[in-house]
């Protein structure tokens, strides 16, 4: 063998030695790029269940939860979704796509993890990714657990990896035929663009493309590549367009119905739930910083009256009606609720007992002006309101809104119709 042909099998062997080595290197990143690509994409919707289950939980509606995980479960079918489960902090099933599974308790050491802490938690089994979330909506209610098969994926990157090697074989087999003369300009040069290009690729950047090649079958090899590529590339930009929609839809339905848990019906003012809510936050506030805090509480003189003269429907009325007038004249700060039935409950921050009186005074006025002086009711509205503040009257939020109830009998029992505190007349 002459020294011209020792140095183009020498060459060639090397040449066929980088490629693969490329190769490996394309699907070992590639691999890795989707598994992690598909671990991110399915952690963020399972994240987004997590809220929207939490809502469902919160409410103790299970029925409706496992409405929704039999959805999820029957939309997600082709998503690469093997199970979905949503467990207390016990790790029992409150909702599982397999309905046998409610009620039973989940032996899993990722569940375990998952319940114990407040992040996601997630591990690879085999062909299996199991990701753990803490369902939250303002308080963590429980946690979604799901699990996810590789077996899509990985068919698919080893059909790459099979028509990708396949063309880098015959390549290879190109290269073969090649004289020395001419090499570095006819083969080396493209397969070091070709290689490049790929590398590129591999490290996740789909965007590259291969310039076009002279060689009429390193130009085919540099289309399939490129074909690959762009491939890829819509498969990821699909990908994450259907995972932001799909998070923004469950976004604005978890925004809607996170709404309907705190808001009451019939008044659209907050309901009892957030009422406390806010009370134990600026309660709160107010122990922190030493600061004065009001609570009222509000009551229809004679309601029942109401309701047995001229219905129920024109009961309603009366309280939308009345929740107008309240809510009126109140700091965007305050917080205005009802607390039930008849009742509305108010927080006032950064509020004295004698400012809590003075609002308390305009409520009270607003009513008796504004929704009489008509036949509508076939009676006068008026209503009863205790006054309660903090440090004076309790520092807890159970003292405050006993002292202010107390207060509101008291107004009640001295007649109806004005304001009193634990002491007595405003």
């Amino acid at each position: 063998m002459g020294l011209r042909s020792r140095l183009l099998w020498l060459v060639q062997a090397i040449l066929a030695a980088s490629l693969t080595f490329g190769a490996l290197l394309f699907f070992d990143l590639l691999r890795r790029d989707e598994l992690v690509d598909f671990r991110t994409r399915n952690e963020k919707l399972v994240q987004a269940i997590g809220v929207t289950a939490a809502v469902f939980v919160a409410q103790n509606d299970l029925g409706g939860l496992d409405t929704l995980v039999a959805h999820l479960s029957e939309s997600l079918k082709g998503r690469d979704l093997i199970d979905l489960a949503v467990v207390d902090e016990q790790a029992r099933v409150l909702a599982h796509t397999d309905t046998e599974r409610f009620n039973t308790v989940l032996t899993d050491e990722l569940v375990s993890e998952a319940i114990d802490t407040d992040s996601t938690v997630w591990a690879h089994r085999g062909h299996e990714l199991v990701i753990g979330v803490p369902a939250k909506s303002g308080i963590r209610w429980a946690t979604v657990v799901a699990r996810f098969s590789f077996e899509r994926v990985e068919a698919q990157i080893s059909r790459t990896r099979m028509f990708v090697g396949s063309a880098l074989f015959g390549l290879f087999l190109l290269l073969a035929a090649v004289q020395l003369v001419g090499l570095e300009r006819l083969v080396i040069r493209p397969i070091r663009t070709l290689q490049q290009a790929v590398r590129r690729i591999a490290e996740g950047h789909l965007t590259t493309r291969v310039p076009p090649l002279k060689s009429r079958e390193l130009g085919e090899l540099s289309e399939t590549v490129n074909r690959m590529a762009a491939a890829l590339q819509a498969e990821r930009d699909n990908l994450e367009r259907a995972v932001a929609e799909r998070t923004r839809e469950l976004s604005e339905a978890n925004a809607r119905l996170e709404r309907l848990a705190v808001t009451d019906g019939l008044t659209g003012m907050f309901n009892h739930r957030r009422f406390h809510e806010v009370l134990q936050a600026e309660l709160l506030r107010a122990l922190r910083h030493k600061r004065p805090m009001g609570v009222l509480m509000v009551d229809v003189d004679f309601f029942k009256k109401v309701n047995d003269t001229l219905g129920h429907p024109a009961g309603d009325e009366l309280l939308r009606r009345l929740a107008e007038v309240l809510s009126r004249d109140l700091r965007q700060t305050d917080l205005i609720a009802r607390y039930g039935g008849e009742e509305f409950a108010v927080v006032l921050p950064e509020t004295t007992k004698a400012e809590a009186i003075q609002v308390a005074e305009r409520m009270r006025g607003a009513v008796e002006a504004k929704l009489n002086g008509t036949e509508q009711w076939k009676q006068t509205i008026t209503v009863s309101i205790g006054v309660a503040t903090f440090p004076e009257d309790g520092t807890t939020g159970e003292a405050l809104l006993e002292a202010a109830d107390q207060a509101m009998y008291l107004a009640k029992r001295s007649g109806r119709n004005r304001v009193m505190t634990t002491k007595g007349p405003a």
